[in-house]
């Protein structure tokens, strides 16, 4: 990871995403590093993982499907009926095959940021919250969770996971395997 380019990252994005989007992304950043530096996980992996987060997130959809395709993803039919998920997949492919990122810390930060898994490192729970409340995101109890954030990582994730997956449910959304293993880890499965 040393020959990744923090400001290179940053120009990237820039060129990449919309105004709002490089806003959001920069801010999770912001929260990654803070969450990172809170609970001693890898600050350059937080960091770069978050820069590259949502890089794909304004990509063509047909384009996401290209790639999910060509990387064997088209077997997943919970990811191929949910497009708001491509770009978490897309931007791991992204950074792996466009970037030659091959950190595989960074890489399922990037992919598990929208989704979670069980068995997640420090840096991807970290990648996984700063997302969720970074601070230009405004729904009802993110106050509550960015305090539980530097409190208590792991109570943060099982927190976030029940709250997403009753936001999922109440808008009869598919949800993801991997969403609900990473549920079922924090309750004691």
């Amino acid at each position: 990871l040393e020959e990744v380019s923090i400001p290179g990252l940053e120009a990237l994005v820039q060129t990449t995403l919309s105004n709002k989007r490089c806003c959001h992304v920069l801010n999770v950043r912001e929260m990654a590093v803070k969450l990172a530096k809170q609970y001693g996980a890898d600050v350059r992996r937080c960091e770069i993982a978050a820069l590259l987060h949502d890089i794909t997130k304004e990509m063509e959809r047909g384009k996401q499907l290209q790639m999910l395709e060509a990387s064997g993803i088209m077997s997943d039919m919970v990811v191929l009926k949910s497009p708001p998920l491509y770009h978490a997949y897309t931007g791991a492919i992204y950074a792996e095959k466009t970037l030659g990122i091959t950190d595989e810390t960074v890489l399922n930060a990037i992919r598990y940021h929208t989704v979670a898994r069980a068995g997640m490192s420090p840096e991807e729970k970290i990648v996984y919250l700063a997302d969720a409340i970074s601070k230009d995101r405004s729904y009802s109890g993110v106050e509550e969770f960015r305090k539980l954030a530097f409190e208590d990582l792991d109570g943060c994730m099982k927190a976030m996971l029940k709250h997403t997956i009753t936001y999922l449910v109440k808008d009869e959304c598919l949800l993801p395997d991997t969403t609900i293993q990473a549920y079922n880890q924090y309750c004691g499965l």
